[in-house]
């Protein structure tokens, strides 16, 4: 059986939005610590493989390959060679322009408004108490709006991001995928220089180790049909794949302690990546990401991400005031804090979807049919 056609494939959406899911679970535990009162409950949510549920580092390996993967898989249809014929750079790069910093810049302007109320306004006390880094985020950081305009050009950050610090991933996604015309030309030549040009740039000139997840992403695309033939008739190699894939994405959390981090973040790509490979050829799997409730957090992933800190800041703290009105046990303020956080995520991650992502990424298209660019 041939493998599905490489155009817009649901269940990579599905994956980038467990991803996105995982960063808001991420962002939480870390503003309002874990469920627990014991050691032994913290040890085991945190430094074993459980930590896959709130494992924001590994969901960024994630985003990365699957970037390197969606964006490169359209221009493998007719075999290994990248088909660069219809590819046109400046329709590209103005696509994703506003695909990416578009969406980011009316979130940043809406998250402005937002910090002028808060750090004018007295810290609401929660008996489920704030970490410092969920309080400090913005009453401990002075903006001016020069500061934050800086903020909005996403291609030359500050070094402390403020109001949405969750961008400096968006800054490298940018870079990179404005970089996957060279990624598919190298690729075109052979994978060996595709890889030895990632190794060089990241060991030698010190770009971002994320390059080596984006390459391997594209790597991916290039193969996608073979490997997906190879291992569909092979459940017990998938598996495998599917278990060591699992065992190197939660690597960051057992063993980041020992290893460097540029290591662990390799190590959390190569697991992405597997994950990845391993649900290119099950049939099972894909099924299941293709459930609704799935294909929803796939569809406003983006959204969320740049919004859930928003919400964090600002209306979490005011839920959990709600919720002291009912009860005061800490499991459950921490329980339903947690799921009225993302219920209101993905709430207005649809309306962001809708009235922000969709308008920008249909004025992109308009620009570029208005100044035809061939």
């Amino acid at each position: 059986m041939s493998a599905p056609a490489k155009t817009h494939i649901t269940y990579l959406d599905s994956i980038r939005g467990l991803a996105a899911f995982t960063v808001i679970n991420d962002h939480f535990v870390t503003a309002y610590d874990l469920p627990c009162v014991d050691s032994f409950c913290k040890n085991l949510l945190d430094l074993t493989p459980l930590h896959i549920w709130w494992d924001g580092s590994a969901a960024v390996s994630m985003f990365f390959v699957l970037s390197g993967l969606v964006l490169s898989l359209k221009y493998f249809r007719l075999g290994h060679q990248a088909d660069l014929n219809n590819f046109k750079l400046l329709p590209y790069i103005t696509g994703r322009l506003f695909r990416i910093w578009l969406p980011y810049a009316v979130i940043l302007l809406i998250s402005a408004a937002f910090y002028w109320h808060t750090v004018n306004s007295p810290l609401l006390n929660t008996a489920l108490p704030p970490t410092e880094w969920i309080v400090n985020m913005w009453r401990n950081h002075a903006l001016t709006p020069i500061a934050m305009l800086r903020e909005s050009f996403l291609l030359s950050l500050p070094a402390m991001v403020v109001l949405l610090p969750q961008a400096w991933t968006l800054t490298i996604e940018l870079v990179l995928s404005l970089l996957l015309p060279i990624g598919l030309l190298l690729e075109k030549q052979g994978s060996l220089w595709l890889a030895l040009f990632s190794l060089i740039a990241v060991f030698l000139l010190g770009v971002s180790p994320f390059l080596l997840h984006f390459a391997l992403g594209l790597l991916i695309a290039r193969y996608y049909t073979v490997m997906a033939n190879y291992l569909r008739p092979k459940p017990w190699l998938r598996r495998f794949i599917l278990l060591l894939g699992l065992l190197f994405y939660t690597a960051i959390s057992t063993t980041a302690h020992v290893f460097g981090e540029t290591f662990m973040w390799i190590v959390t790509g190569l697991g992405a990546g597997l994950i990845i490979i391993y649900t290119l050829s099950s049939h099972r799997t894909q099924s299941f990401l293709e459930w609704p409730i799935l294909r929803q957090l796939g569809k406003v992933s983006y959204s969320a991400y740049l919004i859930h800190m928003l919400i964090l800041l600002c209306l979490t703290p005011f839920l959990l005031t709600q919720l002291e009105l009912f009860s005061s046990n800490h499991l459950w303020l921490w329980l339903g804090a947690w799921l009225l956080t993302v219920i209101s995520v993905q709430l207005l991650s649809l309306l962001s979807y809708y009235y922000i992502e969709i308008p920008s990424i249909s004025l992109g298209r308009k620009l570029i049919n208005g100044l035809h660019f061939k």
